[in-house]
């Protein structure tokens, strides 16, 4: 699966036949077909994987007592998924935006855009939030373009500037008391 998400990745799924995936990954073709009955089912498994990898990046944020402390743990999170899974991000992003990929997906994206949006909305409510959905959507939507800027500048990506300017803006620092 690593050898196919490289190559799906790289070349592009239609430009990925299984023999390449085969040839690359040192085992005859036949041997793949006994795993995956298509390269589709294998481009699916890899997609659903990546799909319960972010699913458990919620339950990892829930390490936090406070609202403050879990989105802090959750766009910690993120960003550490975003560097430890470069090729599943490349691979995201340009199937994201393929319309029969889509289409297969739409019911697991949506699942688990409703699932997020229903996770980071309490936080948000519990950190005073008037529009704690609209909060959730803003900052899903700051994580997609973020994944696409990090693809095409991994190396000038400011990631430690770009995480505490963001959670300045949805964590208000309490000012300390004069004694």
């Amino acid at each position: 699966m690593s050898v196919a998400l490289k190559l799906f990745a790289e070349k592009g799924y239609h430009a990925s036949s299984i023999s390449q995936i085969a040839a690359k990954a040192k085992v005859s073709k036949g041997l793949m077909y006994n795993y995956f009955d298509s390269k589709e089912k294998l481009l699916e498994k890899i997609i659903l994987e990546g799909f319960n990898a972010l699913t458990e990046l919620e339950y990892e944020s829930k390490r936090g007592d406070t609202a403050e402390e879990q989105l802090k743990n959750f766009v910690d999170s993120v960003l550490t998924n975003l560097y430890s899974n470069f090729t599943y991000w490349q691979l995201y992003l340009t199937l994201l935006v393929h319309p029969a990929v889509q289409k297969r997906f739409e019911k697991r994206m949506t699942e688990f855009r409703d699932e997020f949006v229903s996770y980071l909305s309490n936080i948000f409510k519990r950190l005073g939030s008037r529009e704690p959905e609209l909060d959730a959507f803003l900052l899903g939507t700051f994580f997609d373009g973020l994944v696409l800027n990090f693809i095409a500048a991994e190396d000038a990506f400011p990631i430690e500037k770009i995480k505490k300017a963001l959670l300045s803006k949805y964590i208000k620092t309490k000012p300390k008391s004069k004694k």
